[in-house]
């Protein structure tokens, strides 16, 4: 990925518009996504999945829709997220699928998936990652910060899951059974029309 092309993403202009937004804080941590996305361009494979779960693990702190949005669910952009700084599970998994899109990762190794936190008794979002097709996947996850094969959380009980090339009934050791159109999704629409009104949708 070249670095120009980073920056044509996370365009300098959105670094100015979130300090109009939000304040000066939102605009370093939009100038710190981008520099983040620049260093991750030199690495491969595990390191650059690596980089950016850690990089939103640590930058966005956990508020409910609830609290932060006065909604029962509301799905953020990554410049929202960073902006408001705050995001929920959808959040964390929403900023880390659009930034390992642009740092050249093909869709179809990436999903969104909806999981049941068996711990925790409630619904929860992670990120997998498919090395190949047939791979058991790695789980980015805001719950832990290391990134484990989903044979190695058996706390999370997968439900179904997507990407924008569709969905599928999942069972996290495979590649599930596909459902059909992910833009049936209507907090996902929602989410890709915002995602493009800011020139940011791939």
């Amino acid at each position: 990925m070249l670095v120009a092309d980073i920056y044509d993403w996370v365009p300098e202009a959105l670094t100015a518009k979130a300090k109009l937004d939000y304040d000066s804080g939102a605009a370093r941590r939009v100038d710190e996504w981008r520099d983040m996305l620049k260093r991750a361009s030199g690495y491969t494979g595990r390191r650059q999945l690596e980089e950016v779960n850690h990089f939103f693990n640590k930058r966005v702190p956990f508020r409910s829709d609830q609290s932060h949005w006065g909604k029962d669910d509301y799905w953020a952009t990554p410049y929202e997220a960073l902006g408001t700084n705050g995001g929920d599970c959808e959040d964390y998994v929403i900023a880390k699928y659009y930034s390992l899109l642009k740092l050249g990762v093909d869709v179809s190794k990436l999903r969104i998936t909806y999981v049941k936190a068996v711990r925790l008794n409630q619904a929860h979002m992670v990120l997998t990652y498919f090395p190949t097709p047939d791979a058991v996947p790695y789980v980015l996850d805001n719950l832990i910060p290391q990134i484990r094969s989903a044979s190695d959380r058996p706390d999370l009980d997968p439900v179904y899951s997507f990407n924008g090339d569709g969905m599928w009934l999942e069972r996290m050791k495979g590649k599930g059974i596909l459902m059909g159109n992910p833009n049936k999704l209507d907090l996902w629409t929602d989410l890709r029309i915002r995602m493009n009104n800011l020139g940011m949708d791939l």
